[in-house]
């Protein structure tokens, strides 16, 4: 029970007992909360400028914060893009050197995504715009590089499957027994024509020997033609794959056909003199991806050093053609 209220009456010199109405109620209950409320108030605006101030500091060390961690990530992405570079130019002059191939399509390279710009555009109206756009571009140009990287690596993968097949196929023997290898005529580079008596490109080495003289094939592969060619005469022309062909020309006979699977050593031809000739002889050529190259350069399977070094003195001698 509510303790009895009592107020001094002067008339009658007594105390008389007070009763209260809802309404006297009501008057204290608001005159308690409006006091609660003036002195929140009053407790507000004396720490506001102190929580303001908290406020700001908290801010400023968030924002130094974060600056902090994309600095970090910005060089983290740096040094990734290193490493990237590094895996790059060891695929291109290592890995695909080992076994003969061009370096990646740089075109293939920057294929990918490059990002939407739609996203760095919006990224430039952030706090710290300027290094997000930053990191944003860079992680867009280092997901190209990998994507890239990837389709190189299967590349490699598959070359290096095919590297026995490759050995095998590529043209490193002589087209003529050893026992013939001193009637090397006329090697690789500007000679002068037998016939035509003028100085010319010879794209291949001459080797002299007896007519009927069997002609090896010098490496795997499949007869590309069998057939007469102006100034070659009776010429074949094996394909070897991986960018690799071989030319015999000048023979009296063949041994092969067009469409033909044949393996290192199997005889293709004999020794003859038809076409722009001035003596029995095999015209030998090594093609790599539609270039003659010089076919000295790959009698690696057949010669000793000493023999390499002597086919090497006399195809350089600037000797007339054949």
């Amino acid at each position: 029970m509510s303790k009895a209220k009592y107020k001094y009456n002067p008339n009658t010199l007594s105390y008389d007992q007070v009763t209260l109405t809802w309404k006297d109620h009501l008057k204290k209950v608001s005159f308690h909360l409006i006091t609660g409320v003036v002195f929140t108030v009053i407790i507000l605006l004396l720490s506001f400028n102190w929580i303001k101030e908290q406020g700001v500091k908290e801010g400023v060390l968030e924002n130094e914060k974060t600056m902090l961690s994309l600095n970090a990530y910005l060089e983290r992405l740096n040094s990734i893009e290193e490493f990237a570079q590094e895996m790059q130019e060891r695929d291109d002059n290592i890995y695909r050197v080992i076994f003969g191939a061009d370096p990646y399509d740089a075109s293939k390279r920057e294929l990918g995504t490059g990002g939407n710009p739609q996203l760095y555009k919006d990224l430039e109206n952030l706090d710290h715009g300027d290094l997000a756009k930053q990191i944003a571009i860079k992680v867009a140009g280092l997901e190209k590089q990998l994507v890239a990287q990837s389709y190189s690596f299967d590349e490699v993968i598959e070359l290096a499957k095919n590297k026995e097949k490759m050995l095998q196929s590529i043209p490193s023997i002589q087209p003529i027994s050893n026992k013939d290898l001193t009637h090397i005529a006329s090697g690789f580079g500007m000679r002068m024509h037998p016939v035509l008596k003028i100085m010319r490109m010879h794209a291949g080495i001459d080797f002299t020997a007896d007519i009927g003289t069997d002609i090896f094939a010098t490496g795997d592969g499949v007869i590309e033609k069998a057939e007469w060619m102006n100034g070659y005469g009776n010429i074949v022309i094996i394909d070897h794959g991986f960018g690799y062909k071989s030319r015999y020309a000048h023979c009296s006979e063949y041994k092969c056909k067009v469409g033909q699977k044949i393996k290192r050593g199997d005889v293709i031809a004999l020794v003859g003199n038809t076409g722009l000739s001035s003596g029995p002889h095999v015209h030998y050529e090594v093609h790599f991806k539609g270039n003659a190259v010089n076919p000295v350069n790959y009698f690696f399977n057949d010669l000793s050093a000493e023999e390499y070094e002597k086919v090497i003195e006399i195809s350089s001698q600037p000797t007339q053609s054949l």
